[in-house]
């Protein structure tokens, strides 16, 4: 398999496994992370899907991005974002039902959070564009010279808000989110680039 193909192969797998991780997520009823229960909020008190507000919200980003750091339109990016909103959507439909049990809510939580988080180590290695929400991230901290971490803080705190607004699934799941996601991302990073170096680089 040519470089690009295994690019190009390693960064959709690793978007499917992320919408694959989210839909989980949201299906374990214990709450999401800001910006995810941004778009199951608001697409159970407005209507549409929550593909269709993680495409629409994510494509205002990019052109937010585009002001702030005064850069033309990623057209990876909106190739991306729109295949994400239709592999969540396509993985919600899948995966339907209803869990009651805290164990079970536990254990399909927690397997999502995995996917998660291997999808995102993986679509990485395919070194075709960052994420919108990650593009934002870098663009207020070169606009208003601000760290990551208080811009990655920034604009958590915004979606919470919106998320509270709209009543999102803010829970347990959330403040669990908040602490080991980015742990769980540092960990899987080189075991994920140590499978896909030889054949990526």
């Amino acid at each position: 398999m040519s470089q690009i193909k295994m690019r190009l192969f390693t960064y959709f797998t690793g978007l499917n496994l992320k919408s694959f991780g989210i839909s989980l997520i949201i299906r374990s009823q214990l709450g999401t992370d800001p910006w995810d229960a941004l778009f199951v909020g608001l697409a159970h008190n407005v209507g549409f899907t929550v593909g269709t507000w993680l495409v629409f919200i994510s494509v205002l980003i990019l052109f937010l991005n585009a002001y702030l750091t005064q850069k033309k339109l990623n057209l990876v990016s909106f190739f991306s974002v729109f295949l994400l909103g239709l592999l969540t959507d396509l993985w919600l439909s899948v995966l339907r039902f209803d869990l009651h049990q805290i164990e079970y809510q536990m254990i399909f939580y927690w397997i999502g959070l995995f996917f998660l988080a291997v999808g995102v180590a993986t679509y990485i290695q395919g070194e075709f564009a960052m994420t919108p929400l990650d593009e934002l991230m870098y663009g207020l901290a070169d606009r208003f010279n601000l760290s990551l971490m208080l811009s990655k803080t920034l604009t958590e705190i915004v979606a919470l808000v919106l998320a509270f607004l709209v009543q999102g699934p803010i829970g347990i799941g959330t403040v669990i989110f908040a602490f080991c996601f980015g742990p769980l991302i540092q960990f899987l990073i080189p075991k994920i680039n140590a499978i896909t170096r030889d054949v990526v680089d």
